[in-house]
């Protein structure tokens, strides 16, 4: 009996561990203006990113039940060596996540450009703005 016990309670001990592990698959980041991805417009906040199957990512604000997926396109499962951060491209007043780079979660790749982003950069060029990139980094 005490060594059905013993296996019980290392079983149950091994499948708490698994779901630990799987929780800490995840960036978090605190974005201090609002941004865009895709079409979806996100406000200042912390946001956790979460890695999903055929290179999605789960973008969710961890204070407010805000969130999006967005799908990697060029880059993804490319090696990067460094600090987990976020890369943006920034026009005028406006914020546009561009890369997610994230080596301890396998998270590397960028994101395709939304039309609105394809709009505004044009907008900006005939105005003769600048585009800056904007990096925040991640834990």
């Amino acid at each position: 009996m005490k060594r059905f016990l013993a296996s019980a309670f290392i079983l149950a001990a091994s499948f708490c561990t698994a779901g630990l592990q799987a929780q800490t698959r995840e960036l978090r980041v605190a974005v201090p203006f609002n941004f865009v991805v895709g079409s979806k417009q996100l406000p200042p906040g912390n946001y956790r990113l979460t890695p999903e199957p055929d290179d999605v990512i789960v973008i969710q604000d961890r204070d407010r039940p805000l969130g999006v997926l967005v799908k990697l396109g060029i880059g993804n499962g490319h090696q990067f060596d460094g600090p987990s951060r976020l890369v943006f491209h920034k026009y005028g007043e406006y914020y546009f996540l561009s890369e997610i780079r994230s080596p301890s979660i396998a998270m590397n790749g960028q994101i395709p450009r939304s039309k609105l982003e394809k709009q505004v950069k044009a907008q900006t060029q005939q105005a003769a703005l600048e585009q800056e990139t904007v990096l925040i980094a991640g834990n």
